[in-house]
């Protein structure tokens, strides 16, 4: 899936979004703050979002130079920005000023999640947004987005849907015009069904969804453990940026794997552009109950997309089927219903 949206703040306070919407907009993340400064045009924006049936989601520029300062962000947001309303889409944390350039990559990182734990606890869908260059550089950018969902910007041609939303242009654009309704504003596509996560799992102002008796418990028939192994192999298209240890986590497998199958003889050197045939063989705990439900034992470097993928089925049905509140945390041992 690929869904277009924008991100809009005051700047676009008298865009219309009717109009967006006829352009092809389905969502728009609103910021809702600067540090502790609210942006004058939520309201509106929020209000005109939703008179239009956009998809709504938020995010704030923090000041936030440590964990403590962090925290009182999401509380002055939930306070003054949140509290009241219903989001289909996370609230992100965006971390890019110059306070938090020179702190280094576990300062940030603290910064992070403070606030998106912060969150969590509050009821609502974490997440931070970067560009590519803060991503690597500024913070361990890969090791967050194994916990938070990752909102990612980098101004190019190439797609980047290896994130769950990923920023493609704002005054640059090499995809489209950078207007939306005769203004310039950031334009985004989303690869993931927040709205159906959101709203079943709860979070962000909506009470939890009803989901079918027989989704929600794992059946008490006596079920029957049988460890199989499967082999899945597809090919990766290598892009600016990729190292062969980056796409073997991605895929769950090594880079001396990647290396062996497809003939490379020095693991530092890829090109872009160049095919990469990925392989993995895992053995797993498959476990089916008489009723013929098949569950999945997680295990270490397991990711609830790579679950999906294996079993031929989507993110938001796992998390639908599980009662998943954040798909980015599952935990070796948990049993996953996969069909």
């Amino acid at each position: 899936m690929k869904i277009f949206g924008i991100d809009i703040s005051k700047y676009q306070a008298n865009m219309d979004l009717s109009e967006a919407k006829n352009e092809g907009v389905r969502f728009t993340i609103i910021r809702g703050a600067y540090g502790r400064s609210k942006d004058s045009a939520f309201e509106s924006n929020y209000k005109k979002a939703k008179a239009n049936g956009l998809g709504v989601g938020v995010y704030w520029w923090t000041r936030a130079t440590n964990e403590t300062n962090a925290k009182a962000e999401v509380t002055f947001l939930i306070n003054n920005v949140l509290k009241g309303k219903q989001f289909e889409y996370p609230i992100y944390i965006d971390v890019e000023d110059k306070l938090l350039a020179g702190l280094g990559k576990s300062k940030v990182d603290a910064i992070i999640r403070s606030a998106c734990e912060t969150l969590e606890n509050a009821g609502y869908y974490a997440g931070f947004y970067m560009n590519a260059d803060w991503f690597k550089n500024k913070c361990n950018g890969s090791s967050l987005a194994k916990r938070f969902t990752c909102w990612i910007a980098r101004w190019c041609k190439q797609e980047q849907n290896g994130y769950p939303m990923w920023q493609f242009g704002g005054e640059t654009n090499y995809i489209r015009s950078n207007k939306i309704a005769g203004q310039v504003c950031d334009q985004d596509y989303c690869y993931t069904d927040f709205p159906s996560i959101i709203k079943q799992a709860g979070l962000n102002g909506y009470a939890k969804g009803t989901i079918d008796s027989g989704t929600q418990t794992i059946n008490n028939n006596t079920p029957v453990s049988q460890p199989t192994t499967t082999t899945t192999e597809t090919t990766y298209v290598v892009k600016k940026g990729d190292t062969l240890s980056g796409i073997a986590s991605r895929y769950g497998t090594t880079y001396q794997k990647l290396a062996e199958i497809n003939g490379i003889k020095n693991p530092n050197k890829i090109s872009v552009g160049q095919v990469l045939k990925i392989r993995t063989s895992n053995t797993t705990t498959q476990t089916t109950s008489t009723s013929g439900k098949v569950y999945y034992t997680v295990k270490r470097g397991d990711t609830l997309s790579g679950i999906a993928r294996k079993y031929g089925t989507s993110l938001a049905k796992l998390a639908l089927l599980n009662g998943i509140k954040n798909v980015n945390k599952i935990y070796v041992g948990q049993s996953i219903r996969v069909r």
